[in-house]
């Protein structure tokens, strides 16, 4: 039986009750307590057996369900890193175990695992940054925290300060408050949630992919076995082109020849603000898979609230 809660026994057996007479005060207060007892116990559902779990380390959190891994957010450089490589997910695993994602592969040393970044960072017009390789960025990445889930899932939250140089000195232009949640797996797939929300802390900052067909910007997701992927979205197949393209809300990547532990699909939602965002660079070559917003042409970040990016992978 599930826990009762005394709360709830309290407060039904002294709600509305009349006085009874002696020689049947007895029985009827056990048939309410015994009412009682079960109908508590049916709104109080017991706690998920599976669920996951944080570990914290020199260079950020990882997440494990039932001892087996997950993924690991880096909130700080590994020793001998790059200083701008951090703030992103790597490694990421497959429901088997598998490695799923690359860090620094040798064909695009700059790109890492799971990932949000844009090639022009803009102050009034003015390129000062560029978030893709790190060059004149710096995030002020703040003690990450860990949020445990009544459902079994787990959700790592960071604030993020962005500094740039503005007209010299070094000037912070963008507060970023962002999650990372996992799911335990459910009938063969894991869940996770990714939400970058983005507010600037002065007017005229835009954030913009690269000026071209391609646009580089926004969440990136550079999977291993990438020349073995098929992909498809809205019921049909998509051959990668070297200019971004329209697709469907859901984006599914199928790795041919697929065995344990590696996945057989992953599917990526993305949205702006809770609308969907289907505007893609792909990739069936080395390279990665890019949701790309906004695309080529700049797009300015309020000041009185953020703007919410989030992306849904689902890993079978």
């Amino acid at each position: 039986m599930a826990p009762v809660s005394l709360t709830c026994l309290r407060s039904v057996t002294s709600r509305g009750r009349k006085p009874a007479r002696p020689e049947r005060a007895s029985h009827g207060l056990s048939l309410v307590a015994l009412l009682v007892v079960i109908g508590c116990a049916e709104r109080l559902p017991e706690s998920p057996a599976v669920r996951i779990t944080a570990v914290k380390t020199p260079d950020g959190i990882s997440l494990v369900e039932n001892g087996a891994p997950v993924l690991h957010y880096h909130s700080r450089p590994m020793p001998g890193r790059e200083p701008w490589r951090l703030h992103y997910v790597h490694p990421l695993h497959s429901v088997a175990g598998a490695v799923i994602t690359e860090d620094a592969p040798a064909d695009h040393v700059h790109q890492r695992g799971v990932y949000w970044a844009w090639r022009r960072i803009l102050v009034d017009g003015v390129q000062v940054a560029d978030g893709w390789v790190g060059r004149n960025l710096s995030l002020e990445v703040a003690t990450p925290t860990v949020e445990r889930m009544p459902d079994g899932s787990a959700q790592i939250d960071v604030r993020v300060n962005w500094v740039v140089p503005v007209d010299g000195p070094a000037t912070r232009i963008i507060e970023e408050n962002s999650s990372i949640r996992a799911f335990p797996v459910s009938q063969g797939q894991r869940r996770i949630d990714f939400v970058v929300r983005l507010r600037a802390v002065r007017p005229g900052v835009a954030l913009a992919g690269t000026d071209d067909e391609k646009g580089y910007s926004g969440v990136a997701l550079r999977f291993g076995e990438s020349t073995r992927i098929d992909i498809e979205s809205g019921g049909r197949e998509l051959r990668a082109t070297v200019a971004a393209m329209e697709t469907g809300e859901r984006v599914t990547f199928r790795w041919r020849g697929s065995t344990p532990p590696w996945p057989i699909r992953a599917t990526v939602s993305c949205a702006v603000d809770g609308r969907p965002w289907t505007r893609w660079v792909l990739r069936q070559e080395p390279g990665m898979q890019n949701c790309a917003f906004p695309g080529s042409q700049p797009v300015a970040l309020p000041t009185e609230r953020a703007l919410s990016l989030s992306t849904t992978l689902l890993i079978e």
